[in-house]
């Protein structure tokens, strides 16, 4: 039984390994969907993680290396519009916004996603992103 404990946890690492990337004392892992961001939160907390938050240019690249595409980040103005948050609690210590965002275009866009250029851009919520997900490593 130990042997298949052992294997098991090795056989766990590698996938993680295979599908994160890791930054600091983060791991960040997606599963490759696309949702709108309500989503991508109820997956990430059913997985005791949070939706992936940037907190300096570091962790902005590893996102994106895990995404390879546009992606949600755990970062939001839906409590007081213009005044962007983590998810997790407080302002923000770190962005990387687009030139000219964020503009809220045509009014709603509360969330903000990753894009393949490493940029930030607020969209709507309701758009589909790629999830991912943090972890503490």
């Amino acid at each position: 039984m130990r042997h298949v404990k052992s294997r098991l946890y090795h056989m766990t690492k590698l996938q993680i390994f295979s599908l994160g990337k890791r930054s600091g004392k983060k791991l960040y892992v997606t599963n490759g969907e696309k949702m709108p961001f309500s989503k991508v939160k109820a997956l990430c907390n059913e997985l005791q993680a949070t939706v992936a938050t940037p907190k300096s240019a570091e962790e902005n690249e590893a996102i994106q290396h895990v995404a390879e595409d546009t992606a949600f980040l755990g970062i939001t103005d839906e409590v007081t519009e213009g005044q962007f948050v983590y998810m997790t609690g407080g302002g923000l210590t770190y962005s990387n916004w687009k030139k000219d965002e964020p503009n809220n275009y045509g009014s709603g866009e509360d969330c903000v996603a990753l894009r393949t250029d490493r940029l930030w851009n607020d969209v709507f919520c309701s758009s589909s992103y790629l999830a991912v997900c943090e972890f503490p490593a």
